[in-house]
């Protein structure tokens, strides 16, 4: 048996990798032997200063002994992180192995991280400041305008936005001051031609008051002018109605004389009260009345009116209706007898309902509802809105030819006085719905006062009463011998005066108990009288009232305000002026005996009906359209026909309308 022994020196080869590596500071090649003790250094000079003893281990080491090739980052044999490649040399049977620090292997990696990064911020700068830069002259023209927009946009008119660049910005800067240009110079044009239209309605405005001023101040002279006149008409031919020595044909002619001045009077109050609405100045006289016996009253008013056309007239009413309201009972009268005339004027056949009903609950505050349903033509859609044009008529309106086309808008009118409105639905050939309603206070019975029996004709006073001193002022001589009439037969004793100052001078020599004051006069008037007369002591004794033609409710305030204690309207009635008396000074008076027996008075109505029969039809049928109607005039001339044959049932007839008893006269009329 014989032994080889080799020596092979390494350190060549391992200087000879390392040189062709170029691996390093911190590289090292070696090999690695497997022994049955494990592995040890073949080439180990770059080692010697470390001591091993033993087996030398990595994971490296272990997989190339393993007969395994690679690469990978572990730690080497001494601990130390290292990128290792290892490999199987077979034919030597040993294994090679080239490692360096992983500090030193990645440390150009850092470097050109860092480097990376320091380049990548400083461009990020350069980049941002560019941006900024840029965005600057960008956004800066465009908040220019921006700015001048909202400053225009406020009112600002002057405002233009600077042009800082020749681009599309540039551009735009240059249209928008040319568009504030063009905007500040419509601006002006129209702000010159709202001045000049505020001008001008300024003038008309000022126009217009002064027409209306001088409509006013001309009714108001107007109503003066007639009132007056007529007061004398009147007040004379009351006096001489009771005269016992005027033959029976002078008597009706007095009475001819006073139904006409009546109707006169009432043709000057509705001028006046159309006056007023076109001015807006009218307005509600409260009154606390029943509206269950206003409701029977306008149905026995109407119902014979629509029995002639053979229509039914029905009024119902829930029972949660207050009986008793106060509201203004006379409009209400005449927009219910309006709405319900229109009904049977344009129905031929079928019927005419009224429905009242109350909206809200029961309060001290109430919303009454009123509802006219007809039977009739209807209205075309398209003219709805006419019925309520004044003097505007629909198709069916003219071909009724009938009325003037007041009586709706006028009814419109008290209805939004009295807070509600009208309201119509309505279909042609099928019929119309009137609705409107009230606002109106809930009061009670006791709250009422019923319209009084006309009282009897008062003759003399009382005995035993003061012998009452009266003073009569006025301008005008008629009116003070109209006063004179009627006062002086009764025991006053009477004192007259034709102006302010006069007045003034007789009541502080005379000591009247109460002056019946004109309050339009020359010298001095009954204001500036009045005033005098109330600022001293004595003269608060005295009672003042005044007499005046005017209507205006307005000239109502101003007399009070100036002292006088009551106001009374021209024309007056003997019954008011000695009402007045009797309130303000007690007087008692002595009234006319009219014993009438039942028998004589059932003889009476027997007699009427029998003479009414003997009539003309053409006359009743005239006569009842008058009083269905409330044609006053018509009533008037026509009671003057009557009279030609027969006076006793011409004053009979009279008499009922005087007190407006229409219906018995209606039901005579229809026997």
């Amino acid at each position: 048996m014989g032994a080889i022994a080799v020596d092979l020196r390494l350190a060549y080869i391992d200087a000879l990798i390392r040189n062709k590596t170029g691996l390093g500071e911190t590289a090292e090649t070696y090999l690695v032997a497997d022994s049955k003790k494990g592995a040890i250094f073949i080439s180990r000079e770059s080692k010697e200063n470390i001591d091993f003893q033993g087996k030398i281990s990595s994971v490296g080491i272990e997989r190339a002994i393993e007969r395994q090739d690679g690469f990978g980052l572990y730690d080497n044999y001494a601990g130390i992180p290292v990128v290792g490649v290892y490999r199987w040399l077979p034919k030597q049977e040993l294994a090679l192995l080239a490692e360096i620090s992983q500090k030193e292997a990645f440390a150009p990696a850092r470097q050109l991280a860092r480097n990376i990064l320091i380049i990548g911020l400083f461009c990020a700068g350069v980049l941002l400041v560019g941006i900024n830069l840029l965005s600057r002259e960008i956004v800066r023209p465009i908040l220019a305008i921006s700015q001048a927009a909202e400053a225009l946009a406020a009112g600002d008119l002057s405002q233009t936005a600077p042009v800082m660049t020749e681009n599309e910005v540039g551009l735009l800067a240059q249209t928008f001051n040319q568009m504030a240009g063009q905007l500040k110079a419509l601006v002006e044009d129209l702000e010159k031609r709202v001045q000049e239209r505020t001008s001008e309605l300024e003038f008309a405005k000022e126009k217009a008051e002064v027409a209306n001023q001088a409509k006013s101040a001309f009714i108001a002279n107007m109503s003066h002018e007639l009132r007056s006149p007529l007061n004398a008409i009147l007040g004379f031919a009351e006096i001489m109605t009771r005269s016992q020595t005027l033959p029976k044909e002078h008597l009706e002619n007095v009475s001819i004389i006073s139904r006409s001045g009546e109707h006169l009077l009432n043709l000057i109050n509705n001028v006046l009260d159309l006056s007023k609405i076109e001015a807006g100045r009218i307005t509600l006289n409260h009154k606390n009345f029943d509206l269950y016996r206003l409701l029977n009253d306008i149905e026995d008013m109407l119902h014979l009116k629509a029995q002639e056309k053979d229509l039914q007239l029905l009024v119902e009413r829930t029972n949660d209706v207050p009986q008793y309201i106060c509201t203004d009972e006379v409009k209400l009268r005449q927009v219910l007898i309006n709405i319900i005339n229109n009904a049977i004027k344009f129905t031929s056949d079928g019927g005419i309902s009224l429905r009242v009903a109350q909206k809200s609950p029961p309060s001290h505050s109430s919303k009454i509802i009123f509802e006219v349903e007809d039977t009739g033509a209807g209205i075309a859609p398209e003219e709805v809105d006419k019925l309520f044009e004044a003097f505007t008529q629909t198709e069916t309106g003219k071909q009724a030819q009938e009325g003037t086309g007041l009586g709706l808008p006028i009814s419109r009118k008290f209805v939004q006085l009295m807070g509600g409105d009208i309201h119509v639905t309505s279909q042609v050939n099928q019929g119309t719905i009137f609705t409107f309603e009230i606002e109106a206070t809930v009061v009670t019975e006791s709250e009422v006062v019923e319209s009084k029996i006309p009282q009897r004709r008062i003759i003399a006073l009382e005995p035993n009463q003061p012998r009452y001193r009266i003073l009569i002022v006025d301008d005008k001589p008629l009116n003070r011998q109209l006063l004179i009439k009627l006062l002086s037969p009764l025991g006053f004793e009477l004192k007259e005066a034709v102006n302010g100052q006069q007045a003034i001078e007789i009541w502080d020599d005379w000591q009247p108990h109460l002056i019946w004051m004109d309050m339009r006069m020359p010298v001095m008037d009954g204001y500036e009288a009045t005033q005098k007369i109330k600022a001293t002591t004595k003269g608060q004794a005295t009672t003042i009232i005044a007499l005046t033609a005017s209507v205006l409710e307005e000239e109502k305030v101003v007399v009070l305000s100036a002292g006088c204690d009551d106001f009374m309207r021209k024309p007056f009635r003997e019954a008011d002026i000695l009402n007045k008396m009797g309130e303000y000074l007690g007087v008692r008076y002595v009234y006319e005996e009219k014993e009438i027996k039942l028998k004589e008075k059932e003889e009476t109505v027997e007699s009427i009906e029998q003479k009414v029969r003997v009539l003309s039809e053409e006359l009743k049928q005239q006569l009842k359209d008058a009083l269905l109607t409330g044609n006053l005039a018509g009533i008037a001339y026509i009671i003057a026909k009557i009279s030609q044959s027969d006076n006793s049932l011409a004053e009979m007839i009279q008499k009922y309308c005087d007190s407006f008893e229409y219906e018995k006269v209606l039901n005579w009329l229809s026997d």
